[in-house]
C-alpha cells in the first residue's frame, strides 16, 4: 500500500466507525424505548445507567437523565429520581421546567413542603408559559396552605382574583360571546375555598363569610351542589353556631337558606346534616312552603341509609299533613317501596293500591301495577302475580304498560320453567311497537325479547328454530344479546344432540354464497362465523365479509387515521445549532422521542405545527387546500388520541374514537375493527395500579376495566348527578364502608379523585361482591350498578344463577343497560388483552 492511499483508507476507516457507532446508539435507543413502552422499567433502567457510564455526553445531549429520572420514579427510588432531575435542571435542558414539577412532587410526597415551594416558585419563574403553571401555581398556593402561611396564600389569591377581573372586564370591553355569563369552573372554585379557609385562619370572618355564600349560590349546575358548594355549606352553618359547638341543631336562618344548605347536604349524601336543616324548617318555620319538601326529603335520606323503618315514619306524615299537595303522591310510592324493604308486602300492597285508586289517570299510573307483580313475586305468590298481570294488561291495552306487564307475566313462567307459555308471550311481545327499552324500569327491548324466546325453544328441545332465533339478533362489539346469542349458538355446535342441526344451517348458509349479491353474502357470512370454530372456514367467511364491507356503502364508513411520523427519530451526537422556533413542538418532540407520551401529547396539542402540517399536506395533495387540510387535520387528532392512549389518558382516546363509530353498524365483524381503533375505544389505562390492586383480590383487570369505563369514560375528576365521585364513581356511604375496610385513617371523599386510589377503592368492592355472587359478572355489574341487595332479589326471582335467565329479571331500567355495557366491554377487553393487561 503506498502512502498515498493511506489518507484514503483513515477516512474510510473513520466513516465505518462512525456508521457503526450511529447504528449501536439506535440499537440502544430503540431497546430503552421497548423497554419503557412494555413497561420493564427495571431493563429500561439498566440500559439507561450503562449509557450514561459509557457516554455522558451522549446521554445529556438527548435528555435520557430526565427518561432515567421517570422510570426510577416509577419503580420508587426516589433518590435516585431527584438526582436525575436536579442534573436535568442544573444543565439546563429543554425538559427542566418538567424535571422541577416531578421535583416539586417528590418533596411534597416526602412532607418537605418548603422545598416543593422552592422547585414550584423555579418553574413559575423559568417557564412562566409553560402548561405547567396553572397547576404549579395552584399547588404553590395549596402548599403554602397546608404550611399554615395564611397570608401568603391571601396575597396570592387575591392577586389572582384580580388578574382575572382585569381579564373579564378586558374581553367584556371586546364583547367577545364566549366569555359572557361565564360559568364558573372547578378550579376557580377550588381556589375560593382556599381563599375561604385562609380568611378564616386570620379571624376575617366577613370576607370568609362572603365567599363561602358565593359558593353556596353561584353554583356551575344548581341541580349537582359540588364539593365546593359542599365546603361552604359546611362553614356558613360552623360560623352561625360557633367554631367547636356540638352540631345538635341548624343555626338560626331563614327558611330559604335551610333549604338550600339542606340541598347541598343531601345531594352530597351527608343526610345528618341536610336532616338538621330540614328539622329547622319543620319546627321553626311552620308555615313554609318548604315544609311538605322537608318532611318528604328527611324520609329520602333515611331511605338512601336504609334505615327504612325511619323512612316510612316521615312519608306518612308528608300524606297525613299535605294530603293535597303533589308530593304526597311520590311519599306514598316511597312508603309503599319502604314497606316492602322491611318485608311488609301487605302494607306495601295496600298503599300501592291507594295510589291506583287516589291517582288514577294521572302520570306513571301503570307503576303500581307493576310494582304489586314484582312484591307478589317477591313473597312466592306466583298465582296472585299472573292476577295482576293480566289485569294490568287490561287496564292499560294498547299502550306500553300492556307490554311491560306481558313481559312480567314471561318472566314469571320463565322463572316456573313453563316454557310453552313463555314462548307465546314472547311471540306476542314481538309485535309491540315499544317494550320500553332503557327509558322505563321493567322494560324489555326486541334482542331481549328474540333472545328468550331462542332460550325457550331450545328448552322445548326445538334447536333448529332455536338457531334461526338467536341468529336473528345482531352481533357486534356493542351487543350484549347479540353475544350472549352468539354463546349460545357455540353450545349447540357443540353439542353432540344438536350439532347436526348447526351443521345444516352452516350448510345452508354457504350454499352458492359466492353467486349472491354483497349484503347477502355479509349475512351469510357472518351467521357462519357465529355458528363455527374450525379456523380454515372462519378464515374464508372473514375473507368474504371483508369485501362484502368494501362494496357496502354503511360499512365503508369506517374510520381511518394514520399515526404521523412526529418527534425527531436520530439520537443526537452534536448539540443542535438551530432548534425549532415553536417552543411546544419542540418539547413535543423530545418527548416523544423519549417514549413518554404523556407529557408528549398536551405539548403536541397545544403546538404552532397544525400550521406547518396544513402547509405540508398541500405540497403532498396539490391545491385542493380544504381536502388537503381535512384529511392532515383528521391524521393529526387521530395521532392526538393515540398518544393521549400511550399516555394514559384514555378518556381523550375514546372521546376521539367513540363519535367515528357511532354511525357504524352495530353488527360490524369484531375482527374486521382495526386493531388501533379498537385500543382507542378499550384502552388499558392505569395498568401498573390494575395489576397491583384488583389481581391479588381475585378480580379480573378487564373487568376493572369494563367498569371504569362505563362509570365515568375514565375521567379521574368526574363527579356524578349522584354525587359518585372519581374513576370507579363511589358514593359517600360505600367509599366510607370500603375506607374502614381497607384500614384507611382521616379518609377524604376527594381521595377518590387519584386514579390508584379509586382502583384500589374499586377492586376491594368488587372482591366483596364476588364473594356474593361468585363467577358471576352480569350480578356482580348489576350490584354496583343498583345495590346488592337488589340483585339478590332479581336473582331470588329468576330462581337460577344462569345469567341468560336471570338478567331479563333486572328491573331497573339503568342497572339493565349498565350491565349490558359493561358485559359487551368485558368481552371485547377479553378479546383483545391477556390476564395481565398485555395484548393478545
Amino acid at each position: 500500500m503506498s502512502y498515498a492511499e493511506l489518507p484514503r483508507l483513515l477516512l474510510l476507516t473513520l466513516l465505518f466507525s462512525f456508521a457503526a457507532s450511529a447504528q449501536s446508539l439506535t440499537e440502544i435507543h430503540s431497546k430503552i424505548r421497548n423497554a419503557v413502552e412494555n413497561k420493564d422499567y427495571q431493563t429500561a433502567a439498566a440500559e439507561l445507567q450503562t449509557l450514561e457510564r459509557t457516554n455522558e455526553k451522549i446521554f445529556a445531549l438527548n435528555n435520557y437523565d430526565y427518561l432515567l429520572a421517570r422510570v426510577m420514579e416509577k419503580q420508587g427510588d426516589f433518590g435516585a429520581a431527584t438526582a436525575s432531575y436536579q442534573a436535568v435542571v442544573n444543565r439546563n435542558s429543554i425538559l427542566s421546567e418538567y424535571a422541577l414539577l416531578h421535583l416539586s412532587e417528590i418533596f411534597r410526597a416526602s412532607g418537605n413542603l418548603f422545598l416543593e415551594r422552592i422547585y414550584l416558585h423555579k418553574l413559575l419563574t423559568f417557564a412562566p408559559e409553560s402548561l405547567l403553571t396553572g397547576a404549579a401555581q395552584a399547588r404553590l398556593t395549596r402548599s403554602y396552605f397546608e404550611s399554615k402561611d395564611y397570608n401568603t396564600v391571601i396575597k396570592l389569591l387575591e392577586s389572582g382574583q384580580r388578574r382575572a377581573e382585569s381579564e373579564k372586564q378586558s374581553q367584556t370591553r371586546n364583547l367577545n360571546p364566549k366569555t359572557e355569563n361565564r360559568k364558573p369552573k372547578p378550579q376557580d372554585r377550588e381556589q375560593l375555598v382556599l381563599l375561604g379557609q385562609a380568611y378564616l385562619q386570620t379571624n376575617r370572618l366577613d370576607e370568609a363569610r362572603e365567599i363561602f355564600t358565593k359558593l353556596v349560590t353561584d353554583l356551575p349546575n344548581v341541580a349537582q351542589p359540588d364539593d365546593y358548594a359542599l365546603a361552604g355549606a359546611k362553614v356558613l352553618d360552623e360560623l352561625a353556631v360557633g367554631k367547636g359547638n356540638t352540631r345538635k341543631s341548624a343555626p338560626t336562618l331563614a327558611d330559604t337558606e335551610h333549604f338550600r344548605l339542606a340541598q347541598i347536604y343531601q345531594f352530597n349524601r351527608n343526610f345528618s346534616l341536610a336532616r338538621l336543616h330540614y328539622q329547622a324548617i319543620i319546627e321553626k318555620h311552620p308555615a313554609s312552603v318548604y315544609v311538605a319538601d322537608a318532611l318528604y326529603q328527611t324520609g329520602r335520606g333515611f331511605a338512601q341509609e336504609r334505615n327504612f323503618n325511619q323512612a316510612i315514619n316521615w312519608f306518612e306524615r308528608v300524606q297525613a299533613e299535605f294530603p293535597d299537595e303533589p308530593i304526597a303522591k311520590d311519599a306514598l310510592s316511597q312508603a309503599a317501596a319502604a314497606y316492602w324493604r322491611v318485608n311488609k308486602p301487605r302494607e306495601a300492597i295496600s298503599r300501592y293500591q291507594k295510589l291506583i285508586e287516589k291517582y288514577a289517570g294521572e302520570e306513571n299510573h301503570e307503576r303500581p301495577f307493576l310494582n304489586i307483580i314484582d312484591v307478589l313475586r317477591d313473597t312466592g305468590a306466583s298465582a296472585e302475580a299472573l292476577r295482576w298481570t293480566l289485569r294490568t294488561q287490561e287496564t292499560f291495552r294498547g299502550k306500553l304498560p300492556e307490554a311491560l306487564a306481558l313481559f312480567a307475566q314471561a318472566r314469571i313462567y320463565i322463572a316456573q320453567n313453563d316454557w310453552g307459555r313463555a314462548l307465546a308471550d314472547l311471540n306476542s311481545l314481538q309485535n309491540f311497537p315499544d317494550l320500553g327499552g332503557a327509558r322505563v324500569a321493567g322494560g324489555t327491548n326486541l334482542s331481549e325479547v328474540l333472545f328468550l324466546k331462542g332460550f325457550a325453544l331450545e328448552n322445548l328441545n326445538r334447536p333448529a328454530e332455536a338457531i334461526e332465533v338467536y341468529l336473528s339478533i345482531p352481533d357486534g362489539r356493542g351487543e350484549y344479546y347479540g353475544w350472549r346469542a352468539t354463546e349460545r349458538l357455540k353450545r349447540l355446535t357443540r353439542d353432540e344432540k344438536t350439532q347436526t342441526f348447526a351443521r345444516e344451517k352452516i350448510g345452508e348458509l354457504t350454499k352458492n354464497i359466492e353467486t349472491r349479491n354483497a349484503e347477502a353474502q355479509r349475512k351469510a357470512a357472518q351467521a357462519v362465523l357465529r355458528l363455527t370454530e374450525n379456523a380454515e372456514v372462519r378464515a374464508k367467511m372473514l375473507e368474504i365479509v371483508r369485501r362484502a364491507y368494501a362494496t357496502l356503502p354503511d360499512y365503508q364508513k369506517i374510520p381511518g387515521g394514520k399515526v404521523l411520523e412526529l418527534g425527531r427519530k436520530a439520537v443526537l451526537t452534536e448539540k443542535r445549532v438551530n432548534p425549532s422556533i415553536d417552543y411546544h413542538q419542540t418539547l413535543a418532540d423530545e418527548f416523544l422521542f423519549l417514549g413518554l407520551y404523556d407529557e408528549a401529547a398536551p405539548e403536541l396539542e397545544n403546538s404552532d405545527g397544525q400550521t406547518r402540517r396544513r402547509a405540508d399536506a398541500v405540497k403532498i395533495l396539490g391545491n385542493n387546500l380544504e381536502l388537503a387540510t381535512t384529511r392532515n387535520q383528521a391524521d393529526f387528532n387521530y395521532t392526538l388520541a393515540v398518544f393521549y392512549k400511550r399516555g394514559e389518558r384514555a378518556n381523550r382516546a375514546v372521546s376521539y374514537a367513540e363519535p367515528l363509530w357511532k354511525n357504524i353498524p352495530a353488527d360490524y365483524e369484531i375482527e374486521l375493527i382495526p386493531r388501533e381503533h379498537l385500543e382507542l375505544l378499550y384502552p388499558t389505562p392505569y395498568a401498573d395500579a390494575l395489576l397491583k390492586h384488583a389481581a391479588p383480590r381475585a378480580v379480573d383487570p378487564r373487568f376493572v376495566l369494563a367498569i371504569m369505563r362505563q362509570e365515568s369514560r375514565f375521567r379521574p375528576d368526574v363527579k356524578s348527578y349522584a354525587a359518585a365521585r372519581g374513576l370507579m364513581q363511589f358514593i359517600s356511604t360505600t367509599a366510607e364502608r370500603i375506607a374502614g375496610e381497607l384500614a384507611r385513617e382521616n379518609f377524604r371523599q376527594d381521595e377518590l379523585y387519584n386514579p390508584p386510589t379509586a382502583i384500589l377503592f374499586g377492586s376491594q368492592y368488587l372482591s366483596n361482591l364476588f364473594v356474593v355472587f361468585p363467577n358471576q359478572p352480569p350480578a356482580v355489574a348489576a350490584s354496583y350498578n343498583g345495590g346488592e341487595d337488589n340483585m339478590l332479589r332479581w336473582l331470588a326471582r329468576s330462581k337460577s344463577e344462569n345469567s341468560d335467565r336471570y338478567v331479563a329479571e333486572i328491573v331497573f331500567s339503568q342497572s339493565k343497560d349498565y350491565v349490558y355495557k359493561v358485559l359487551a366491554g368485558d368481552r371485547v377487553y377479553r378479546m383483545l388483552y391477556d390476564e395481565n393487561l398485555k395484548t393478545k
